[in-house]
């Protein structure tokens, strides 16, 4: 058999399975990447050294313009982000910058089968980490109250929605997020019976949801250094509690960054280097649920490493 004429369909399991897109998306070069044309110019592609370094500074300036504004500024946040959090919350300890009109709320949370919410006490908790990794990182006299930090428990799963847009006067000012193996935003897995749609118009009106996290996302998971960074996926939680495509998609600014990975987080291997692709450059669609990302007005920062083209390797010396 001639191995250039080689063609199989792609697993049943695999939300988007459009062959001809996927090779379009595969394709893009570095070089096409900032400047690809897109039908929304407020949503725009940097590709940079760095995202971590650009995320943090653009929170930094979110903060500090809260601060001599004297302005609430709500905002959704992915955890655990530990090094951009730390980082964030030094140089407004520098500076003193004061993060007093900052309302955050953490994009998710771990569950288990019956739907109770994991405590903050749980060690992976994700609501856990953002207050040690970024409230008590504060110095005390810069710090928001502890009423505006906002964290999933048993008692808000039900109108945690209705609480951001209380907080935000209808909505955040700004959702950070890094998108899934599987093309996930916080926990938003296609597929999944918490965010089933018949259509994309009713699967932006969704709002938090107990999930039932999609396999590839347990795997994912797995390799994290939250879980031991092992590949455990019995140490690994199967359900979660998620913000919906509704608190996403009509806050009023995103930040995205793309530079995920594993063995060093760059070089050559990277689950991420073809989903960021696909969701930057592929349709908007409820089986790439980070895709909607693409109807709002925002920036992803991706890597040099993520930018990198895809294609074959010979060989990888181990």
């Amino acid at each position: 058999m001639n191995n250039n004429n080689f063609s199989f369909s792609p697993s049943e399991w695999i939300p988007f399975r459009d062959k001809k897109v996927l090779e379009y998306c595969r394709n893009i070069r570095r070089d096409e990447m900032e400047t690809h044309p897109h039908p929304n110019p407020e949503y725009k592609v940097r590709v940079v050294p760095h995202p971590q370094s650009a995320i943090t500074a653009e929170l930094v300036n979110r903060i500090w313009k809260s601060d001599v504004e004297d302005k609430k500024t709500v905002i959704i946040f992915p955890n655990p982000w530990r090094n951009v959090y730390n980082a964030a919350a030094d140089i407004c300890n520098t500076y003193n910058i004061s993060a007093r009109n900052i309302h955050a709320f953490c994009m998710d949370e771990w569950a288990d089968e019956d739907g109770n919410v994991a405590p903050i006490s749980y060690a992976p908790s994700l609501g856990g980490a953002f207050l040690k990794e970024f409230y008590m990182r504060f110095r005390p006299d810069l710090r928001p109250p502890l009423e505006q930090m906002h964290y999933y428990t048993n008692e808000n799963i039900e109108n945690y929605s209705e609480l951001i847009e209380e907080a935000g006067d209808g909505c955040a000012d700004l959702v950070i997020s890094a998108t899934g193996w599987i093309g996930h935003t916080a926990f938003v897995d296609p597929g999944t019976e918490a965010f089933k749609a018949d259509s994309l118009e009713e699967f932006l009106t969704l709002g938090t949801r107990f999930v039932d996290n999609r396999r590839l996302t347990i795997i994912q998971n797995s390799m994290a250094p939250t879980f031991g960074a092992s590949g455990d996926l019995a140490y690994t939680p199967a359900y979660s509690v998620s913000v919906g495509p509704r608190d996403i998609f009509n806050a009023r600014d995103h930040l995205e960054r793309h530079d995920l990975g594993y063995f060093g987080n760059s070089s050559y291997s990277s689950w991420e280097r073809m989903i960021s692709r696909l969701q930057i450059y592929g349709p908007v669609t409820k089986d790439v649920p980070a895709s909607i990302f693409q109807r709002c007005k925002g920036t992803v920062f991706v890597s040099e490493d993520m930018a990198r083209p895809i294609e074959k390797m010979d060989f990888v010396a181990l």
